[in-house]
């Protein structure tokens, strides 16, 4: 019998607004959680988060079923794009956004 294996990885970038270097160190753990918890709920697997002042380096493995992959893609990056209802109140309230 065949056997196959998958093995997705995906480099994602995304970076603040006007790349304005809002990503403090405070902040960071919490930004690990929230990204992490995303990909997660869509069914993959974050290896790495490393954010920086401007912008977050994510190295993830999404499912690999076709029909699946990028609907999965697409709804990550509008996640991860689109925090502000979420996160960003969160974050105002601990003095960490301007």
């Amino acid at each position: 019998m065949a056997q196959t294996f998958t093995n997705l990885l995906t480099h994602v970038i995304f970076s603040t607004k006007q790349r304005r270097p809002l990503l403090k160190t405070e902040i960071r753990p919490r930004l690990f959680a929230y990204t992490g918890a995303i990909v997660r709920d869509l069914g993959g697997k974050a290896f790495i988060i490393n954010p920086v002042a401007d912008h977050v380096h994510m190295l993830i493995s999404m499912p690999a079923t076709s029909a699946a992959l990028d609907p999965h893609r697409a709804k990550l990056v509008r996640r991860v794009s689109q925090p502000q209802a979420e996160l960003s109140p969160q974050l105002k309230t601990n003095d960490a956004l301007p």
